[in-house]
Formats: structure tokens, C-alpha cells, sequence
């Protein structure tokens, strides 16, 4: 499978030609989101809650209509303003009960989760544009290629990555491939289809989605329960999806 999943990139590469400045915007785009992100994640993780991780998630539609606005590359307007504080409110909401108990070594793991999320809306602002023009599986590709190959770096320099990191079980490789395929290269893949459609404003936005299903995951398979305030949150997510797309239609 892996095999053929790298001759599918290989044949999708042949067919495209960078110039060399795009060729240079992917690979910074790619560490940034592909090894930025989920290394400022990881870590930050270690020093504060996945509650108010998802909380710093959410803030993703702010720090992307900041960078958009900021290089002329998408327009403020007070709709788009009161959609990303219903998504921002929502996921607030939902996640409340992790607020409490504002220790220095919580506000640094947050600091280092929203060096993260800024990453992300960086690729999500930038990368709209080389989608339109190289289309979606070429970029995708080629900057999950150069973020990875950063992180392997990283990983050697700063880690152990061969002590005993692929001694899994048949449940641990089961694993591995649930976070490899369905929650790793289709949702890259749909990410980047995504910006191809819509702005990235939008596609933050939905992101709201991202702590919300967990909860509901946690729902249906762990039996977490589920609060009042979680179903408020989620409805004003929606209602933040739905106000962004009729305001995209107008425009």
C-alpha cells in the first residue's frame, strides 16, 4: 500500500513544473504546517491540557482573517468578524470546564500551541493561491514532502527515533494507520480541496469542527458524556459556517 501511495506522488509530481520562487514558498509553507504545527502541538501539550489546547485550536479563523487582511489577500467585513466569534464562542463554550488553574507552566504550553495555530493559518492563507495555480495534490504533496523530511531532522537532532519507535503491536500498527490514512492523508487531501473552493477564513473556521467531533468521538465510543453547553457550541459553529457561506455568496 505504502509502495503505492508513492508511486501515485510520483506520477502526480512528473506532471507539474514550479517556478523557483513557488517551489520555495511550498517548502516553507510545508515546514511550517507540516512540521511547525504538529511540533509546537506535541510539545505545548506536554506543559498544558488538550481542553485549552482546543480552545487555542479554535482561535485559528482569528490569527487567518489577521494574516488575509493584513497581505490584501482576503477582506474584512463585520460578518466575517461575527462569524469567527460564534466558532470562537462555540468551541469557548464547549470546553469551558478546562479554564480553570492559570499556572506559568500552563500559559507557556499555551504560548507554544498558538506559536502552532499561527503556523497552520499561515499555510491556510498562502497556500489558496499556489492550489489555484498548481492544483491540490501537488502542493499537498509536495509540502507534506518537505515538512516531513524537516521533522525527520528535528527528530534525529533533537530525539531518538529508532529506539524502539517501530516495536508495535498488531494493534499499535492498526493505530498507526487510522492516524496515517483516514485522519492524516484524507484529511490533508480535503484540507486542500477545501482551499481550492472556498477562503480561508472559511476553511479556519470549519476547523471549529476539529475539538467538537472529538467530544462527540468520546461520546459515542468512550462514553464521555455530553453537556448542554457542548450542544449550544456546536450550534453556534454551524451557525458560524453557514453565516461565512452565505456572506461568501454575496460576494
Amino acid at each position: 500500500m505504502l509502495l503505492g501511495l508513492s508511486l501515485f506522488s510520483i506520477k502526480i509530481l512528473k506532471k507539474v513544473r514550479f517556478a523557483q520562487k513557488d517551489l520555495l514558498k511550498v517548502c516553507i509553507l510545508g515546514i511550517a504546517y507540516f512540521s511547525g504545527f504538529p511540533i509546537c502541538l506535541t510539545f505545548g501539550l506536554e506543559f498544558t491540557t488538550s481542553g485549552r489546547a482546543g480552545i487555542l485550536f479554535a482561535s485559528m479563523p482569528i490569527w487567518t482573517i489577521i494574516i488575509a487582511t493584513s497581505f490584501k489577500i482576503e477582506n474584512f467585513s463585520i460578518t466575517k468578524f461575527i462569524a469567527i466569534f460564534l466558532a470562537f464562542s462555540g468551541v469557548v463554550l464547549s470546553l469551558s470546564s478546562n479554564l480553570a488553574d492559570n499556572t506559568t507552566q500552563k500559559l507557556l504550553g499555551d504560548m507554544i500551541i498558538t506559536i502552532g495555530v499561527i503556523s497552520a493559518s499561515v499555510f491556510t492563507v498562502f497556500a489558496k493561491g499556489l492550489i489555484k495555480n498548481y492544483g491540490n495534490q501537488p502542493i499537498m504533496i509536495y509540502s507534506l514532502i518537505f515538512g516531513v523530511l524537516f521533522m525527520f531532522v528535528i527528530a534525529i537532532l533533537f530525539g531518538t527515533p529508532f529506539s524502539g519507535s517501530i516495536n508495535f503491536s498488531l494493534s499499535g500498527w492498526f493505530y498507526v494507520f487510522i492516524l496515517g490514512i483516514p485522519s492524516g492523508a484524507l484529511m490533508i487531501y480535503l484540507w486542500g480541496l477545501a482551499l481550492k473552493m472556498i477562503s480561508p477564513t472559511q476553511a479556519a473556521v470549519c476547523s471549529g469542527f476539529n475539538p467538537l467531533t472529538a467530544i462527540l468521538a468520546g461520546a459515542l465510543f468512550l462514553g464521555e458524556s455530553i453537556t448542554p453547553l457542548f450542544v449550544i457550541g456546536f450550534l453556534l459553529v454551524i451557525s458560524a459556517v453557514v453565516l461565512l457561506q452565505i456572506t461568501n455568496k454575496k460576494e
